[in-house]
């Protein structure tokens, strides 16, 4: 038998255990597993002496486009992806004109594909207007409808009332929400003091975007959830108090789960007070000895899943706030350096490989939808890996950014581990720290089980 791509040698790891095999595909997806020298194959990839992961799956993406690709666009995002190891980007509704709507989801999808270098799925938005639009979204391939508790980026906010109304409309077709979780009221009372003092200081953004409004939002999604049986993540949690609610609840049968982001396992109060705008984002970073703890939560398995809140600004836009903090945008690109970060987690001990696996790849791909396709290595499917060096010790540079922004929060931090290679269904899209896929390379992939699901139906295994 001969076929297109085999990858022997490495160290495949899944989220029970890391083993050592080799690894076949047939027509962008995977045929077998296992050290079979009878297969030939068009081509052969030698990852002696590397990891081979799922693709990540990144749930947390804003490209921005259409409407603000002067941030960044669909294709320098996508490219800036899949030097990140990222294959799969979950891209949310902020875009011109938002989400909001069952045509404009598709025009965004028609849009999009020809930009992209991975594969895509899309996240619509609710507001408390537009609940009669989103099972007809559900069904076009909407793996989740973001909302926001809070004013934040203009977006309409979803106070207990109408999120309450929200989680009864989800439970009549079983759909999926991520909420932005800070308390609109003590964060609006949290402003109008320190507007008041007159304080333009760095750290005023940890004293506006408070401890106390993201762990009172979250209880209220946890509680309200636990109440009506609908299906809530809770986005960017930052500080392990909310994570023990979320993990409670979900003992008590709640379907409630908590996203994070590397940035809080990483940047401190400390760090803030330094950089200032180009740590600006919402919620805030936390004081050096919660990240401490939250690094704890996270080798306890308290985290569900990492996105990366992909949000890149112009550096001269950010950098409008180095004399008044209020003057500089929420929002930190990420996309490039997730998988970084969270590799030199692991070669610090602060987590496993296998812990890796389920918290970039598995988990997500299963919460919206998209397993088996996507998140994980099996017969049928689809061949989205990546090779990666764990020893491999390199420095974040702005000058390597792929992003249009062209820059990092963690510049000039040396971390340990690094994607060498991401295959997209078989095919190299980036190497070495360069993409080299196409715009066009990705497709749009709806959600397992919709009724525009003809990708998936294309996929499935003969």
């Amino acid at each position: 038998m001969k076929i297109d791509l085999a990858i022997r040698g490495g160290r495949l790891a899944t989220p029970t255990g890391v083993i050592e095999t080799d690894i076949f595909v047939r027509d962008g997806r995977v045929l077998a597993l296992g050290q079979l020298n009878d297969i030939k194959a068009f081509k052969e990839i030698d990852a002696r002496g590397l990891v081979v992961m799922p693709g990540m799956v990144d749930a947390h993406v804003h490209m921005m486009d259409p409407g603000h690709t002067e941030r960044e666009d669909f294709t320098t995002g996508t490219a800036a992806a899949a030097v990140g190891g990222v294959t799969t980007v979950i891209e949310h509704h902020r875009t011109e004109p938002p989400v909001h709507n069952v045509k404009i989801f598709r025009d965004k999808v028609a849009h999009c594909e020809p930009k992209a270098v991975v594969d895509f799925a899309f996240m619509g938005g609710a507001i408390p207007g537009n609940l009669d639009e989103l099972k007809d979204m559900w069904d076009a391939g909407a793996v989740a409808f973001k909302t926001f508790v809070c004013e934040l980026h203009g977006v309409v906010p979803m106070p207990a009332g109408p999120m309450r109304e929200l989680f009864k409309t989800l439970t009549t077709f079983d759909g999926t929400t991520l909420i932005h979780a800070e308390d609109d009221s003590i964060l609006k009372t949290n402003e109008s003091i320190l507007r008041q003092a007159k304080r333009t200081d760095y750290l005023s953004v940890y004293d506006w975007r408070s401890e106390d409004a993201e762990y009172m939002a979250v209880n209220t999604v946890v509680n309200l959830a636990s109440q009506t049986g609908a299906r809530a993540i809770c986005a960017h949690v930052s500080q392990p108090a909310c994570l023990g609610l979320i993990s409670e609840a979900r003992l008590k049968g709640a379907h409630v789960y908590a996203e994070s982001c590397p940035h809080y396992f990483y940047a401190t109060t400390e760090d803030l007070a330094k950089k200032g705008p180009w740590l600006k984002f919402a919620p805030a970073v936390r004081p050096p000895e919660t990240v401490a703890e939250m690094r704890k939560a996270l080798g306890m398995g308290l985290v569900d899943y990492i996105g990366t809140d992909h949000c890149p600004f112009p550096k001269e836009m950010k950098a409008a706030g180095t004399d008044d903090i209020w003057a500089a945008p929420y929002g930190i690109p990420g996309v490039e350096t997730t998988l970084r970060l969270m590799l030199n987690l692991a070669y610090r001990g602060v987590l496993e490989l296998p812990d890796l696996v389920r918290m970039l790849c598995e988990t997500p791909a299963r919460i919206y939808g998209l397993y088996p396709w996507k998140g994980c290595l099996m017969p049928g499917s689809d061949a989205d890996l990546i090779l990666v060096d764990p020893q491999k010790r390199e420095m974040v540079r702005n000058q390597d950014i792929v992003s249009k922004c062209g820059w990092s929060p963690f510049d000039g931090m040396e971390l340990t581990g690094k994607v060498v290679k991401t295959l997209l269904r078989g095919k190299i899209v980036a190497e070495a720290g360069r993409p080299t896929g196409e715009p066009g390379d990705g497709r749009f992939v709806p959600r397992t089980g919709s009724a525009n699901a003809q990708y998936v139906k294309s996929s499935t295994p003969n």
